[in-house]
């Protein structure tokens, strides 16, 4: 995915048939156990840290060591809750709380010494910061403004608003990013903002088949959301996704509801159920299944500048791409006709029609016969189809990036 053009919105026309629908992979269950946390503590990059000033430091988050205490930095981070984010030199520091009544006063962005004795600048920025990212030279901000909610002159609540992401190149001077979306995470040096890739100021969509969520987490190696939507979600438990690219997902289901995030510590991933209490399960036990089921070198499809998100992932026989049938149809805004006596399905769009059946290599293209080069197969319940040949028969150009393995569909 080396060169991006800007994502256009498409106009989807459902297709409706019958094919049998799975969902995507499924991990086994496995134990989480009650934990409890003196202490809120994040990962910088360089070790466990506490959220106050001076704040406690460990690298096994287990045995903690205090920081001593600068009066002049004290004075000025003063009692809020702090993130604290190695830059590989110092750290930036900035309040994890949100104030409501500074709802209308500049915020700031602290650089701290590495020894937590030195305050080195102060930056001016947009609004609160709720997370952030590097990416090459650039340090990517999502923020939010909050105000306070009032029955005449009680405060009764607060609401959120102003949501914005915002990068810079010298934490002085910050550009917004025109579109849509709020939570952003960096994953091996990407940037995904909501369903979205970001590209300096390009932006390239994800469309997913059935994952409902985006990422927000990190979990060791993989990318991680609560899936609400989820069709195994109720009100007893929750329903992890887990990703190694953010385009495909496999999900855990956890007999435990009402999660309010997720993290890595040591060797327990631990889902958090309040404050300073979590439940807790051995890592290793996810990660070993993620393995298996995640495509450790997987096929893309760019169609019409959108990433499609399949729920099973495309395959390579014999050199063609194979992908689900439904949702590349679906983005074609293709009609479908299917036999399922005959395991045999005929695509229309406007003048064009392709019939083909399952484990079949003949096909009809206008009711003339053609042969593909690999057949139409059945994929863990999906009905998997030779992308070229269906796409360039029903009126698009397909190309093949060979470095990023991605398959460009446009019409």
């Amino acid at each position: 995915m080396k060169k991006i053009i800007k994502a256009i919105i498409l106009f989807l026309i459902i297709a409706i048939f019958s094919e049998v629908s799975y969902a995507a992979e499924y991990l086994n269950s496995v134990e989480f156990n009650r934990k409890r946390m003196d202490e809120n503590i994040i990962w910088s990059g360089k070790e466990w840290i506490t959220d106050t000033y001076p704040p406690k430091i460990s690298q096994d988050a287990t045995e903690f060591m205090s920081v001593e205490e600068n009066e002049d930095v004290k004075e000025e981070l003063k009692n809020y809750r702090y993130i604290y984010v190695w830059t590989g030199n110092d750290y930036l520091v900035y309040q994890s709380n949100p104030d409501y009544r500074k709802y209308n006063m500049q915020k700031y962005l602290y650089r701290l010494s590495a020894d937590f004795q030195q305050i080195l600048n102060i930056y001016e920025i947009p609004n609160w910061i709720t997370q952030m990212a590097f990416i090459d030279d650039k340090i990517y901000i999502s923020t939010k403004n909050v105000y306070p909610k009032k029955d005449g002159d009680r405060v009764i609540g607060i609401s959120s608003d102003d949501y914005g992401i915002y990068y810079s190149t010298d934490y002085f001077e910050w550009r917004k990013l025109d579109f849509e979306g709020y939570d952003l995470i960096e994953f091996r040096n990407q940037l995904f903002v909501g369903n979205n890739l970001c590209f300096n100021d390009d932006v390239i969509k994800i469309l997913y088949e059935t994952y409902s969520g985006y990422p927000k987490y990190k979990v060791g190696q993989y990318l991680c959301e609560i899936d609400y939507r989820n069709e195994y979600k109720t009100d007893n438990n929750t329903v992890l996704a887990f990703s190694n690219d953010g385009i495909y997902w496999a999900y855990m289901i956890v007999d435990k509801a009402n999660i309010q995030g997720i993290s890595e510590l040591g060797d327990e991933i631990l889902i958090q159920k309040d404050y300073r209490n979590y439940y807790a399960c051995n890592k290793e036990e996810v990660f070993s299944q993620l393995r298996e089921k995640l495509p450790n070198n997987p096929v893309y499809v760019k169609f019409n500048d959108d990433i499609l998100g399949f729920d099973e992932p495309p395959i390579i026989e014999d050199g063609s791409t194979l992908v689900p049938m439904r949702f590349l149809f679906e983005q074609m805004g293709a009609e479908v006709e299917w036999d399922s006596e005959t395991q045999t399905a005929t695509a229309t769009i406007d003048n064009k029609a392709v019939t083909f059946s399952i484990d079949n290599v003949n096909a009809r293209i206008n009711n003339k016969p053609a042969k593909m080069d690999v057949p139409a197969r059945l994929v863990n319940g999906k009905t998997m189809v030779p992308l070229r040949f269906l796409s360039e028969n029903m009126g698009y150009d397909v190309d093949w990036d060979a470095d990023s393995r991605t398959a460009i569909v446009n019409s």
